[in-house]
């Protein structure tokens, strides 16, 4: 893959290629589903494939533990159902919506570096269905043992929001200090 696409893009067959800030690349499929939400909306998911052996590699092994185990890493939000390798795009909801994001879908990918958060848009191009940028979700940002922290980029390096921080100390067992209403 060139760096002449955006780091994530959907072309107009739904084939998709995925290069995240780590330098590793991936390809896939994805199928495009109809919106509960809203009419002439479309959802979209799909497994990707690394393209690098050593990506290959690591990846299997991640697959092959989630398949047995079924766990996800602690700081994972609690209502994360995120699988190895699996893209699932959604718009944002309809009660969250503004001029700006209305045609925004936002989806996650989990590798064997971490959780990436996927932000795309529908594409003025002919040849791109879909573009958008990959930066490291919220929640590996919280964790103090995340491998891609170092990727989030600096406008954006601020602390998760309190209840972000608050969900993640209170999934590692230690009580959650959380300012309350007076």
């Amino acid at each position: 893959m060139t760096a002449n696409y955006p780091p994530f893009a959907v072309f107009p067959d739904l084939n998709c290629v995925l290069r995240l800030p780590t330098g590793a690349e991936y390809r896939g499929k994805l199928r495009q589903h109809p919106s509960t939400e809203a009419d002439d909306e479309h959802w979209y998911e799909g497994y990707l494939r690394a393209e690098q052996k050593d990506h290959v590699t690591a990846d299997t092994v991640l697959k092959d533990r989630f398949n047995r185990d079924g766990l996800r890493p602690v700081h994972f939000h609690a209502d994360s159902n995120v699988e190895p390798l699996r893209v699932k795009l959604n718009r944002v909801p309809v009660a969250k919506r503004t001029e700006k994001n209305a045609a925004t879908l936002v989806g996650e990918i989990w590798n064997h570096d971490g959780l990436w958060t996927i932000v795309s848009s529908p594409s003025a191009s002919e040849s791109l269905h879909l573009a958008g940028n990959v930066v490291p979700s919220r929640h590996e940002m919280g964790f103090e043992g995340s491998r891609i922290r170092q990727y989030q980029p600096a406008s954006a390096t601020a602390a998760p929001e309190p209840e972000i921080a608050a969900h993640i100390a209170a999934r590692k067992g230690k009580p959650a200090r959380v300012a309350r209403p007076g």
